[in-house]
């Protein structure tokens, strides 16, 4: 069986796109039917498919933006606020020992409640993951009566006495406690996670994981994004085979035809290139929101998060994400329109052939 080359297969294509056969050309009437029902159905498919794989990749930019980013980095404020927070209990009370916590102390802790009500604020998280934060701020106040317990037992008058000594005990022991109950930074967390920096760590472990299979483009956009280019190719040779057909048959050179198909044609180029800007934002804040994992106990920690919060918050804004979802919603509809006008003009062209037909067969009979 012999296979038929590329150029005899498109010159077939070309024949049917144009009406022409090797017996002749296609009935007028006949053609014009199929052609306005056809162009405008290619016409929906394409749009279509382009809005279904732009919707996709918005979606996951508006997650990115509004949950997952600023998620990740209320969490990791969360984290860094406590750790220089207990930097700042273990200096004051156990190594100096007789001055109190001080506002620093105070500030940094409300700081990392604040965050973790940012954080559940975001809706970023999934139900189990939201009962795990509560947990953990429940865990937060429990450190926090651990530390205020260790700070009742300091002694600036009688450190030579024997309750002097017992009160360096207490104070001991509640810092430790404190300490359990923290965590610490510098290890993994656990398959079971018990402290706060533990569950805090593995909640923004699953978030990092969530930003990269969202600035991931998934199998089902690939495919819906290659179906809707092959859709709006096929749409515009079916297109250019019938302004030949319309030019060879009728010596019509169809403006209306032509107007109704740009939108149409447009709307893929153009959701394309908003996708295309709007992927590539996502890997930029997916790159620029790994740097919080480095983000430690040192004293320029939250300034990091800071501006890693706004270079992210900027990467989003630079790919015009509003202007692109507007964009669509205005030129899809506008497309839609095109589709409608392509299928009326085409019918009013197909009006006076069965007509004529009919008056031939009438003059014959006669």
């Amino acid at each position: 069986m012999n296979t038929p080359s590329p150029s005899r297969l498109l010159r077939a294509l070309w024949g049917r796109a144009t009406g022409r056969t090797p017996e002749g050309g296609r009935p007028t009437a006949m053609f014009m039917r199929r052609r306005m029902i056809v162009l405008p159905a290619l016409a929906v498919i394409a749009l279509s498919l382009s809005t279904a794989a732009y919707g996709d990749i918005h979606g996951r930019t508006e997650r990115i933006r509004d949950r997952c980013a600023p998620a990740l980095a209320d969490l990791a404020e969360a984290r860094v606020s406590l750790q220089l927070a207990h930097l700042q209990a273990r200096q004051r009370l156990q190594e100096s020992r007789d001055v109190e916590l001080g506002e620093r102390y105070r500030s940094l802790l409300t700081k990392a409640a604040q965050s973790l009500n940012q954080v559940a604020q975001t809706e970023a998280l999934h139900k189990a993951q939201e009962q795990e934060l509560r947990v953990v701020s429940g865990l937060v106040v429990a450190y926090d009566d651990k530390i205020a317990w260790a700070a009742r037992h300091r002694d600036t008058e009688n450190k030579s006495s024997g309750a002097g000594k017992s009160n360096d005990l207490l104070r001991a022991a509640g810092i430790g406690y404190a300490a359990e109950i923290l965590g610490d930074p510098d290890t993994a967390p656990p398959k079971n996670p018990t402290t706060i920096l533990d569950r805090i760590k593995e909640l923004e472990r699953h978030l990092h994981q969530e930003t990269r299979e969202l600035a991931a483009l998934s199998p089902l956009t690939l495919a819906g994004a290659t179906a809707a280019a092959l859709s709006a190719v096929l749409f515009a040779f079916v297109l250019l085979g019938t302004c030949v057909f319309l030019r060879e048959r009728l010596r019509l050179i169809s403006l209306q035809l032509a107007l109704a198909a740009v939108p149409v044609l447009l709307t893929p180029v153009l959701l394309a290139v908003g996708s295309s800007q709007e992927h590539t934002a996502q890997e930029r804040v997916r790159t620029v929101v790994g740097n919080l994992k480095r983000a430690g106990k040192d004293p320029g920690a939250l300034r990091l998060i800071e501006s890693t919060a706004l270079d992210a918050a900027a990467a989003t804004r630079a790919a015009h994400p509003g202007g692109w979802s507007l964009t669509a919603g205005i030129a899809v509809p506008v497309g839609g329109l095109g589709a409608v006008v392509c299928g009326i003009t085409l019918f009013v062209y197909a009006r006076p052939y069965p007509a004529v037909r009919a008056a031939r067969k009438y003059v014959d009979s006669s």
